[in-house]
């Protein structure tokens, strides 16, 4: 491939040789190393291509051969171009093309600020200005990174990080924000605390809302411990309630199941060190595969894709886009795993899937695993004993 590129470069005839010694022309210019290839037999004659260069080397072959060399065809580059020699316009045009691309890279054509803020806009726009980011500004005169960074995090508010990327002709600022503080808690809608799950109640504290529960008692998913309806009257007087946001913190001793089916037999994917590359090129969001099979003649492959965009400075994404697709063999074996590894493997599943249910402050005491293995699958069940809040508040509406 690269020699047929800088074959085009170089430049390259096509000749027709005739005569009675064209063999011994051919072995002569073999012999002093000139530049012939794809050699043809091609009726009274033989057609070949040689080297621009070579060519005008084989005057002295030709006369002592006494053959007769015509030329079929030129090519390469030198040749395109010296048909625009004159055409002065388009060569003053491909110039400044070409110095536009060389100037482009040291100036700034686009300025833009990426990050999920509320902060002022002008005046990061103003503070990168005073540091010679803007438009049409020349990159080399720009401050420090590092200073404009700290100028934007010191001179903004709720901008707690920063940095300057500088892309081709785009600088680009990203900005965080300042973690905000948390909504407060909505205490004006009427609220009964019940039970998240079964449990041993070990402390009771009722902040707010009328006690439906003691320390010591056994609970149960759904049972209400705290209620929002709250008495207002006395004894023997009209029955009168007032409705409040019940709050309180309900400690119980929990047991936590969960179960789970696991194979003693574990897949691994080796790669063998064959892999292939395919492109698949995103025009305007049609997508065009390069290819037709992506398995490569290949069994068994893993597929890793990486997608990259043209974006043009100041106009952004181009609509222009590829996809690269790296393609690895792979063979797939079964091991064997042993019992430990099977059952460390479904605690750490099923103690996930556990934690995923949780509340937060929750305490582990203790946990049990239990298990039954029949043909290679083995049924664990884990019981984590916890101590936890299992107060969920919901409105009493519901």
């Amino acid at each position: 491939m690269f020699k047929k590129i800088f074959k085009f470069v170089n430049g390259y005839v096509i000749i027709k040789v005739t005569g009675k010694n064209k063999e011994r022309f051919i072995n002569m210019c073999l012999h002093n190393n000139l530049g012939i290839y794809d050699i043809i037999p091609s009726g009274d004659g033989i057609v070949m291509k040689a080297d621009r260069r070579d060519f005008f080397l084989m005057r002295r072959l030709v006369r002592k051969c006494r053959v007769n060399v015509r030329i079929v065809s030129k090519h390469g580059l030198i040749l395109h171009l010296s048909r625009y020699k004159r055409r002065y316009g388009f060569l003053m045009s491909g110039l400044l093309v070409c110095i536009f691309f060389l100037m482009l890279p040291k100036y700034i054509l686009c300025v833009e600020i990426d990050g999920i803020y509320s902060a002022d806009r002008e005046k990061i726009m103003e503070i990168l200005h005073e540091h010679g980011v803007y438009v049409g500004a020349k990159k080399s005169e720009i401050d420090d990174l590092s200073e404009i960074k700290n100028a934007v995090i010191f001179g903004v508010d709720g901008v707690n990080w920063a940095w300057l990327y500088s892309e081709g002709a785009r600088m680009r600022l990203q900005i965080q924000e300042s973690i905000s503080a948390p909504e407060l808690h909505d205490t004006t809608t009427p609220t009964d605390i019940i039970a998240s799950c079964d449990g041993w109640v070990r402390r009771a504290d009722i902040f707010r809302g009328e006690r439906h529960v003691n320390a010591g008692m056994a609970v149960t998913a759904g049972q209400v411990l705290v209620s929002g309806k709250v008495a207002a009257f006395r004894e023997g007087d009209p029955e009168k309630y007032m409705y409040v946001h019940s709050d309180a913190n309900i400690i119980a001793d929990t047991v936590r199941i969960e179960t789970g089916d696991f194979s003693s037999k574990e897949t691994l994917r080796i790669k063998t060190g064959k892999s292939k590359t395919r492109l698949s090129f995103d025009v305007f969001g049609k997508r065009l595969d390069m290819f037709r099979d992506i398995s490569c003649g290949f069994g068994d492959y893993d597929t890793a894709v990486e997608r990259k965009n043209l974006d043009i400075p100041v106009i952004g994404y181009s609509g222009l886009g590829a996809e690269v697709y790296r393609i690895d063999e792979v063979t797939i074996t079964e091991r064997e795993l042993t019992e430990n590894e099977v059952l460390e493997r479904a605690r750490e599943k099923l103690e996930e899937k556990i934690c995923c249910k949780l509340g937060k402050g929750a305490v582990k005491e203790s946990e049990e695993l239990t298990y039954s293995a029949d043909k290679g699958i083995y049924h664990v069940e884990l019981r984590m004993h916890l101590r936890e809040n299992i107060g969920v508040e919901i409105p009493i509406e519901e």
